[in-house]
């Protein structure tokens, strides 16, 4: 078999460059064990902290997921912000509790 091979006006700055991947995710748009693992974590810390934004996280990663063979960037953003919704009530419950322990060692 031969191969093809292109023209040599084809130069390597005329490829397009890959979609940037949003963390977690694949190239061909699935989790990597790293992402279900922390997703894994983090949606059972957001489950005890709020309970609603872990749902609105599996919402938009699962609109990601049908939105990634046609609009790639348009899915990164989603899982970006599933992300957000799981990991900020995370952030914000451990620092809620470092002021309650901070308050309570003062007094």
């Amino acid at each position: 078999m031969t191969e093809a091979v292109p023209p040599a006006s084809v130069s390597a700055a005329s490829v397009p460059a890959a979609p940037r991947l949003a963390f977690g995710i694949g190239p061909d748009g699935t989790y990597t064990t790293l992402g279900q693992a922390a997703a894994f974590v983090l949606g059972v810390l957001t489950m005890f902290a709020f309970l609603p934004l872990m749902v609105v996280a599996a919402l938009l990663y699962t609109k990601a997921e049908t939105v990634f063979p046609e609009d790639a960037e348009r899915a990164r953003r989603l899982v970006n912000w599933s992300w957000v919704s799981i990991t900020a009530p995370v952030v914000l419950a451990s620092l809620l509790g470092a002021v309650l322990v901070l308050v309570a060692l003062a007094t």
